[in-house]
């Protein structure tokens, strides 16, 4: 008798929640429409040439979003700027639709900082920012660059590498020791004076 009554009030319940979830959908997809208007398309302005930061901004102003499809390398654009865009400019949109874009990884190649004289700590993260990789390759001695300071690299300051290329660094192990001069006086004295 119990199992029967929880059946029924299982039932109940299942029934009113397809009715609140009809009705919630009837509301949102034909009611509001009629009664407030259908939202009006948005026509997708270029982004073309723009950087990937601003173009979002203004996307999210007029109700759109960009989503980042495709990246690749250009010598001529800079990290980031919009390179294509789909749907093309002018297209119309519904409102919260995304717009895709393909952007620009910036240049392939760079040129290695300037990093002579500076501590290895500092070099390395020259070399990092600028998408190139730090090896220490050997110490050498001098004494116009303190311990621990780039002394050369190679490739040399400037040349142009390819993004993730290796530098080797050469660091000072500061100035040469001095060498014992000091030599033993292997003379003896013939002075007979010198004689007790």
């Amino acid at each position: 008798m119990k199992n029967i009554n929880w059946q029924k009030v299982g039932l109940i319940v299942g029934i009113g929640f397809g009715i609140v979830f009809l009705t919630a959908f009837l509301t949102s997809q034909i009611l509001f429409p009629l009664l407030f208007g259908r939202p009006k398309n948005i026509e997708v302005p270029d982004l073309v040439g723009k950087n990937l930061s601003a173009a979002r901004r203004s996307l999210v102003e007029i109700g759109l979003h960009a989503v980042v499809r495709d990246s690749v390398w250009s010598e001529t654009d800079k990290i980031d700027t919009i390179l294509e865009q789909d749907p093309r400019p002018g297209e119309k949109l519904k409102p919260e639709s995304t717009v895709y874009v393909r952007i620009s990884q910036g240049s392939k190649v760079v040129g290695v900082p300037s990093i002579l004289g500076s501590n290895y700590h500092e070099a390395y993260f020259s070399l990092h920012n600028a998408g190139l990789k730090a090896v220490v390759a050997d110490s050498l001695y001098s004494d116009s660059y303190s311990i621990n300071t780039v002394v050369r690299c190679s490739p040399a300051v400037g040349s142009k590498v390819e993004k993730g290329s290796k530098v080797r660094l050469f660091l000072s192990r500061g100035p040469e020791p001095a060498k014992e001069t000091a030599e033993a006086d292997t003379t003896a004295s013939t002075n007979p004076d010198d004689v007790y």
